[in-house]
């Protein structure tokens, strides 16, 4: 068997010999092999398979690269085809582990979701989309964007959804959060192409000023109820000040719409401890997709995207925690809780203890202009 192994001061390559016999009893004609193995036993090791997937899916080295690292490095020449069948060896170990993460995260006071667009070989389309709580990720495939699938998936989720604006995440029944920073970057960019539209301008600077105001206070409290409730009766103003106004541009209008029908699910955040006002976890965990897609869009089949999220799930979960992905890999953990022990932490039971979120600067709209 032909492996790798990791030593304190490097890697090198560990070939294993065994020599078995295979045997029959002359009474019963029984046949038996004198060591215990499977009848077609692997002729690369677990290592060396751990290795190779570890530069491709969080390297981003691509397959041939590893293959000539192999062979340069290691005098080890491999098939082309024989990576695909590393990737689907870790990702069926991985399996228990990815569901695993993903009731984990259902148990969850907070949740994050995101989607975003994947091409699949012959030129069709779906879409990856990505659960993740504070500590945790869960990535899988759909063939469309339509989420009437959320509403029996999140069926066993309790606690408070955070998102971004996409319409498929109204009819789910659970508390939301939408995604603040979306409603910002939208304004500024329909702002700067539209400068001397003063109605938005002002729109603009009003929901400047009273952000500037929470995230200060989230600066400095964190996300704490008590200290965030004060800033309720300011946001009761802003609402009231801009559904009573009647506007004549046309992109005013369109926010005024916007905060008609998704105002309350943007403040969501005063009224809990520990819930993000941003989405910037799904929004992270999606990128490690997105950096991955550079270099394999097009090319995926239905099998191998499946097996790539699975792997993602744990990757992702990994890094949330600190964890070294290698050397996860390496352990042949399979569970959970194995991780998090790993991370020195331990398993939190239903409702893990969120991290300090991260916050972004923001700063008034209208000062671009």
């Amino acid at each position: 068997m032909i492996d790798l192994k990791f030593l304190k001061a490097g890697v090198k390559k560990w070939i294993t010999r065994v020599d078995a016999w295979r045997c029959s009893c002359k009474k019963c004609l029984h046949k038996f092999n004198s060591e215990e193995r499977f009848p077609n036993p692997p002729k690369y090791g677990h290592s060396m398979m751990c290795w190779c997937v570890y530069l491709n899916a969080v390297c981003g080295v691509n397959l041939n690269r590893i293959r000539r690292t192999l062979a340069d490095i290691f005098g080890l020449y491999t098939d082309h085809n024989l990576m695909y069948r590393f990737k689907g060896y870790l990702a069926r170990s991985c399996q228990s582990l990815s569901d695993e993460i993903f009731q984990s995260v259902l148990r969850d006071p907070i949740l994050h979701v995101d989607e975003t667009v994947v091409h699949l070989g012959g030129g069709q389309q779906g879409y990856v989309w990505v659960l993740t709580s504070m500590d945790k990720a869960y990535y899988f495939y759909r063939p469309s964007r339509e989420g009437s699938f959320l509403q029996e998936m999140l069926i066993p989720f309790k606690g408070v959804l955070v998102s971004d604006f996409y319409s498929a995440y109204d009819a789910l029944s659970c508390e939301q959060q939408k995604c603040l920073v979306h409603i910002v970057r939208d304004i500024d960019d329909d702002l700067l192409r539209n400068p001397l539209d003063t109605e938005l301008r002002a729109l603009a600077a009003q929901l400047g000023t009273l952000l500037q105001e929470i995230i200060q206070t989230v600066d400095r409290y964190g996300l704490k109820r008590r200290h965030l409730r004060k800033h309720k009766r300011a946001v009761s103003r802003f609402f009231k000040e801009v559904l009573s106004t009647i506007f004549t541009s046309e992109l005013a209008n369109k926010y005024g719409k916007r905060f008609q029908k998704s105002g309350k699910k943007m403040f969501t955040f005063l009224d809990h401890d520990g819930v993000p006002w941003n989405n910037n976890n799904a929004e992270h965990a999606i990128k490690r997709f997105a950096k991955y897609r550079r270099m394999a869009d097009g090319q995926f089949t239905e099998r191998t995207l499946k097996e790539y999220l699975t792997l993602a799930s744990v990757f992702e979960t990994c890094e949330f925690n600190n964890v070294n992905v290698l050397r996860f890999l390496l352990s042949k953990e399979t569970t959970l809780a194995g991780l998090f022990k790993m991370a020195r932490r331990k398993d939190q039971g239903h409702f893990a203890q969120p991290r300090s979120p991260t916050t972004v600067a923001i700063r008034n709209p209208i000062s671009r202009i």
